[in-house]
């Protein structure tokens, strides 16, 4: 008799690497990514996050392009850990994995 291997299931989670602030002003979400200092706005939550993976990918394949020289500017050397990790990813639901989202209220002074 054959014998059967039953196999748990486990589940793996990465820790958060890229950090997304959702805002809404008014009647428009705002995004931001304080590490990479990329920001979009756009009128719903769902069109706001497309737009910024969208955003952190055009990005990651800008610095990929011009790697001598982000990689030595002062305000993006910092960000070629995050580029990299963006740049392994094949899809947006591998790219979301990457991400730690948090929701706020913007107050102007």
């Amino acid at each position: 008799m054959a014998k059967t291997l039953t196999k748990k299931p486990t589940l793996v989670m990465r820790g958060p690497l890229i950090s997304l602030i959702f805002a809404k002003d008014k009647k428009m979400i705002c995004v931001f990514s304080p590490e990479l200092d990329i920001v979009t706005e756009m009128p719903t939550e769902e069109e706001a996050l497309s737009d910024i993976l969208q955003a952190l990918r055009d990005y990651a394949n800008e610095y990929k392009e011009n790697f001598n020289l982000y990689r030595k500017s002062p305000n993006r050397a910092h960000h070629w850990p995050y580029i990299q990790a963006i740049l392994k990813t094949k899809n947006n639901w591998e790219m979301r994995k990457l991400l730690d989202i948090r929701y706020g209220d913007i107050h102007l002074q």
